[in-house]
């Protein structure tokens, strides 16, 4: 169906581009957390930054894309 292989699904391409925006959003804060531990960062410093990327990550982890089926057509 669709010439689609076994591995191979459909998906909402709004909830695709959900996924993929929280995940750059995500792959930024990681990168700045990298960037503002590095060194000897002060204890709030370090609250300051898992606040921030705990802030990125949970869209990220709310994300669920199931595969649609025909009658979602």
């Amino acid at each position: 169906m669709h010439g689609l292989g076994d591995g191979d699904v459909i998906v909402d391409r709004l909830k695709l581009e959900e996924l993929q925006g929280a995940l750059y959003c995500l792959q930024a804060a990681i990168e700045d957390v990298d960037r503002d531990l590095t060194g000897r960062p002060s204890a709030a410093e370090v609250r300051e930054a898992m606040a921030w990327l705990l802030d990125n990550a949970r869209p990220a982890a709310a994300c669920w894309i199931e595969p649609r089926t025909a009658e979602a057509g």
